[in-house]
């Protein structure tokens, strides 16, 4: 056989193959789960810090911005100093994060949602709080950082088939969604206050303490699957320890696909909609438990996405499928602003059809984070994922910052009032339009650089091929099977 005829039977042995039981698989989906409920209670917190610690403008927001502060200093040495641990023969290098960081996160996680009182004078009582707040959220930021790399290093190294990659990878976003879907907005916390008066800060006390108690307790549950359940999969590269961060960093400008993923989500970060939405069904609609009732249309939606996904990678090159979904949301939010919500029918249907390509959208945003790794390994020698993933939670957390301060801006523009049990008919109106016109705006500016990303699947596969070839002519180690 010619080279070139052997280079494609091996391409075709790597992507027929199939690495992952459904045993594994089901345990990697509910750590997913368990893992994203962390992510969506913490993106929950401004709600507790203005609604029960009693937190002012200037308090959120200088605690708001202390804390990116901190996450642009430790998402980059975190990610770094996961990428110069030795890789070891039967572990891999990420596993050994589950077992020392679950329970500590867990900890503080319930910390920075308790409603210490440290002071009988209220004024004085909410900047301790704050910088409380602030204490904790420094050590848990960090092990939380370095356990999330872990977790998202599994996206890529779970299995070398990339079409085995693509569902895997849809599946577990499919339970991530869900996990951020019950502890997040719509979730446990809007349909409990759903049950009280707007102006009771007790049971908003209550409310917010026992869901972090539950979600603490799930990150711990999400740490012993991954630990005992789930393994790395790949052809370990030499060691990397010499590595300087400079070099990881500066070898990371290399990945061209990685930097347009990056600057479409800096863009749509820029351009953000806010997080307005319990509001929204608060006072709009009339209730918090409608945000979970027809946030429930959402869910045949992300099934269908999950089992699209990997369908549609077959078929279509992955860039396309991007400019597709988004072309779609587009046209599902102008609908909305033409009908409006009066009728609740009518919010469940247009929530389905917007979920489907927003969903997929997100899964394959995953997938080729995932496919970048693989791509900057080849170009360079290094394989960096842990940089990959701190470098995109740290831009992730930028954008989340421009996205609190979009919310204030727009609840500002509103003129809306905290804990008010009515709003005006201009803030109502302004709590429907203004959310979707921007989203609207953001998805179609987002997607612009996606137009230049040139990763094929047929290349993808060579680069993986070629990556295997490199590492056995320098004696690396096999992990997993």
């Amino acid at each position: 056989m010619e080279t070139t005829e052997i280079a494609q039977v091996q391409e075709d042995v790597t992507q027929q193959t199939k690495y992952v039981n459904m045993k594994e698989q089901m345990a990697f989906n509910f750590s997913a789960f368990f893992r994203d409920m962390s992510y969506a209670i913490m993106g929950m917190a401004n709600y507790f810090y203005m609604d029960v610690l009693g937190l002012e403008g200037f308090q959120l927001g200088f605690l708001q911005w202390a804390q990116k502060l901190w996450d642009g200093t430790n998402d980059p040495i975190m990610g770094a100093y996961f990428d110069r641990r030795k890789y070891k023969e039967g572990e891999g290098k990420a596993r050994r994060y589950f077992r020392t960081t679950g329970i500590p996160i867990a900890i503080l996680l319930v910390l920075m949602f308790s409603p210490l009182r440290f002071s009988g004078e209220d004024g004085l009582n909410t900047w301790l709080r704050m910088i409380f707040i602030l204490l904790c959220y420094i050590p848990f930021e960090a092990m939380h950082t370095i356990n999330g790399t872990a977790f998202m290093s599994y996206y890529n190294s779970i299995t070398p088939n990339i079409q085995e990659r693509s569902g895997i990878i849809s599946r577990s976003r499919m339970f991530s969604n869900m996990g951020s879907a019950v502890a997040g907005g719509g979730g446990i916390v809007s349909i409990l206050l759903g049950f009280f008066p707007k102006d009771d800060v007790r049971a908003k006390t209550f409310i917010y303490l026992g869901v972090a108690l539950f979600v603490a307790a799930c990150f711990v549950v999400y740490n012993n699957l991954m630990y005992n359940k789930v393994q790395e999969r790949l052809i370990a590269p030499p060691p990397q320890e010499q590595q300087r961060i400079l070099e990881i960093f500066k070898g990371m400008l290399q990945n061209k696909l990685f930097l347009i993923m990056i600057l479409s989500n800096t863009i749509g970060g820029l351009i953000s909609s806010g997080n307005t939405g319990m509001y929204f069904y608060d006072y709009n609609i009339g209730n918090t438990i409608w945000q979970t009732v027809l946030g429930l249309s959402g869910l045949p939606a992300l099934l269908l996405a999950s089992w699209l996904t990997p369908k549609l990678c077959e078929r279509m090159e992955k860039r396309n499928i991007v400019l597709l979904c988004a072309l779609a949301q587009i046209l599902c939010s102008a609908l909305y602003l033409a009908v409006g919500y009066q009728s609740k029918v009518f919010i469940a249907v247009q929530s389905f059809l917007s979920a489907i390509p927003g969903t997929i959208r997100g899964m394959l945003y995953w997938s080729m984070i995932a496919d970048s790794v693989d791509y900057l390994e080849w170009r360079t020698g290094k394989r960096n994922d842990g940089s990959i993933y701190a470098v995109e939670g740290l831009m992730g957390k930028i954008i989340g910052a421009f996205g609190a301060t979009s919310t204030a801006i727009i609840l500002r523009i509103i003129k809306f009032e905290r804990n008010a049990l009515t709003q005006s008919p201009e803030t109502l109106r302004g709590l429907f339009v203004l959310p979707l016109a921007v989203g609207m705006v953001s998805t179609a500016v987002s997607v612009i650089p996606y137009i230049f990303y040139d990763l094929t699947r047929k290349g993808h596969a060579r680069i993986i091929e070629e990556l295997k070839e490199r590492a056995k002519e320098e004696g690396s180690i096999e992990i997993g099977g």
